[in-house]
This record gives structure tokens, sequence and C-alpha cells, in this order.
């Protein structure tokens, strides 16, 4: 019994050995749980670490919209519309005909003035021909000048925003004075063949008279032809010959694509780095997997917050507080070379901007990887 009870003893002895060399062998399966929860949180934290320092260097953003200018197009004039020069959604050029009313009557209008002109001329005994003429190129000096007011101040406006250069807004500025001269000339001439009447021709009444009655006729009869202010299309109508236009009254919408930008809304703490003309890269909705360059061209100064407070009313309280408060967007403008864009721009259109505002190559790569996947995504949103 001793030796079975000996030989038990050492059976349980080597089974207990055994078993302690395989625990030896084999990992604890809580160390791999913990190196796993490490290495996650290891990540999450250089994600997170990426994520702050980008967010200053090559800053992103979902919230942009293509805008531009967009204007109703009234006649001046009332009158039937006798044709119709523009389809729905049709590209224009700066000074095409886009209608054209009836002028019989203001054609009418016109020759009774100069056959009133020309009656007053004989009643003092002097030439109205001169005067008729030189009427005519101070009419058209003062259409050409209200053209170039309305020209120069969209540009002036335009240039005020960062949209277009300051050169530009030069250039508006010297075709102004051009216009304003042209003006002054045409007058100067005007008088000139006043003169020729002579001294009574001159204090005249009934000329001066005929002179006022013919320039309006012959600027009404002008404002029968409407034209496309600037280079773009026209959108949201349903016109038809013989349709009635009054004066004042909208007859279709014109969007101007000479002035057409992209505006990006930033967080607050995005902005500190971004300034004018740093590289941007724009992915379009309307494009998908096409990526566009652009630079900023301004970042606004504020926006409105909603705190409108008004005599008789108590002040509002703000409760947007504490370190997770909701964060406040700010736009910045962004412009491009509209030769690369043209066609791509659509009024009201949604983009992703990715700003790189410092030349850092290893976050300036990324950006340009993440804009392009952004972009390719396009296709599915």
């Amino acid at each position: 019994m001793s030796d079975n009870s000996e030989i038990e003893n050492k059976d349980l002895v080597e089974n207990q050995d055994e078993k302690q060399n395989n625990k030896e062998q084999t990992p604890p399966k809580t160390n791999k749980i913990r190196q796993i929860t490490n290495c996650l949180l290891l990540i999450a934290a250089l994600m997170l670490t990426f994520s702050i320092i980008s967010d200053r260097i090559i800053p992103f953003t979902d919230n942009a919209r293509v805008k531009g200018y967009v204007v109703p197009i009234k006649p001046e004039v009332s009158g039937q519309v006798l044709d119709i020069l523009v389809q729905p959604n049709q590209p224009v050029s700066e000074g095409d005909v886009l209608v054209k009313l009836n002028p019989t009557d203001y054609e009418i209008a016109v020759k009774q003035a100069e056959q009133d002109l020309e009656i007053a001329g004989q009643n003092v005994g002097a030439q109205t021909a001169a005067i008729a003429a030189s009427q005519a190129r101070v009419t058209t000096a003062v259409v050409e000048l209200e053209n170039s007011k309305l020209q120069t101040n969209r540009v002036l406006a335009m240039a005020k925003r960062g949209v277009v250069s300051q050169s530009d807004g030069d250039q508006a500025r010297a075709d102004l004075a051009t216009a304003r001269a042209n003006v002054v000339n045409a007058k100067a001439d005007l008088e000139k063949a006043k003169q020729q009447l002579g001294a009574k021709g001159q204090d005249n009444s009934q000329i001066k008279a005929a002179l006022l009655a013919l320039e309006q006729a012959q600027i009404n009869l002008e404002r029968t032809t409407i034209k496309a202010p600037t280079a773009g299309g026209v959108s949201n109508f349903s016109l038809s010959e013989g349709f009635y236009a009054s004066t004042g009254q909208a007859l279709m919408t014109f969007v101007s694509t000479e002035s057409i930008w992209v505006e990006a809304y930033f967080r607050e703490n995005s902005l500190g780095n971004i300034k004018a003309g740093d590289e941007v890269e724009v992915a379009l909705d309307f494009a998908p997997g096409k990526v566009i360059k652009g630079k900023v061209t301004s970042v606004d100064w504020g926006v409105d917050w909603g705190q409108n407070d008004q005599a008789g009313k108590l002040a509002q309280a703000n409760n947007q507080t504490g370190w997770l408060r909701q964060t406040q967007m700010l736009p910045i403008s962004i412009e491009f070379n509209h030769q690369e864009v043209s066609g791509l721009l659509r009024i009201g259109g949604q983009a992703d901007v990715i700003v790189y505002s410092g030349d850092n190559p290893i976050f300036n790569t990324i950006g340009k990887l993440w804009i392009r996947f952004v972009s390719f995504m396009s296709y599915v949103r």
C-alpha cells in the first residue's frame, strides 16, 4: 500500500509541475487586453493631437457656398415684348440683347421731338441740324455715363470685399472719368451749336424745351432694347412675345458670372493662421472628383450673433457658456481663375474647402490627399 501511495504522490507532483510549466509558457489574457487597450488609447491620443494641430495649419470646412451677384432685369420703359433673344439659363456676354420692346411709340416720340426742335429753330431763324446731332451725342454720352456708373459701383463694391483686385477698381474709376469727360465734350459741342443760333437763340425757351424733349425721347427709345449688364446668364423667367412689360416690373433674373466667389465658414479657433493670399483647394458638389485651386481674398471682421438689444426691452442673456459651448463660425471669401472654373460654379452650390496656411510639406500633403478623397466621395453624397 505504501508503494502505491508513493507512486500516486509522484504522479500528482508531476502533473502540478506540468501545469505550472504550461502557465509560464502561455501569457495571461489580461496582458493582451491591456496591450490592445493601450494601443487604442495611443492611437486616439495621436489622432486628437493631429486634429488639433491640423485645425490650425490646414483648416477644413464643409460649410461653404458659391456666391455671386443676382439681379432682376427690369425694363425702364413700358411696352409690348417684340422679340426675346435669350433662352432660360443661356450664357450671355456683356451688351448682348436680351429682350426687345416694341419701339414704334418711342420712334414716333423721337420724330415728334425732332420736328418740335426744328420748328423752334425755324421760329428763331436758326439751323437746328447741328443741334440735333450734338444732342444725340450728348444723349449717347449720358447713357454711357449711366452704364459706367453702374459698372464702377459694382466693381468698387467687389474691390472693397476683396473679390477683385485694387487695379480693377482703379481701371473702373478711370473709365468713369472718361465717360464724364465724354459728356462734358458732348455738352460743349452742343453749346457751340447753340451759339450759332445767335444771342436770341441761346436764351430762347422754346429751343431749350424742345432739346429736353428730344433728349428724353431718344433715351426712352434706347431703353426699348434691354441688354445684359455683364457676362452671365438669365434664369427664372417664362416670357413670350406679346407680353406687355411695365416699367420696373422684373422680366427675368440675371446671374453675373464676372464676379463669382466661394464663401466658406470656419470655426473661430481655425482662423488664427488664415490670411489673405493663402492657397485654397475646393471640392464642389457640382463637380465630383475635381479639385479647383483658389486663394483667400479676405476674412470677415464679424458676424451677427443675435444680440440686438432694443430700447424698451430687457437685455437678452447668452445661454452658450462653458467649455463645450457651441462654436461661432466666421466667413472668408475665396476667388478663382474664372477661366479654369468656367461652367463649374453654380450660385448656391455647396463645397468643401481646405486652406493651406503655411509651407508645411507633411500637413499640406495630408490635406491634399484628404480634399481629393472628399471630392471623390461627392459621387455618393
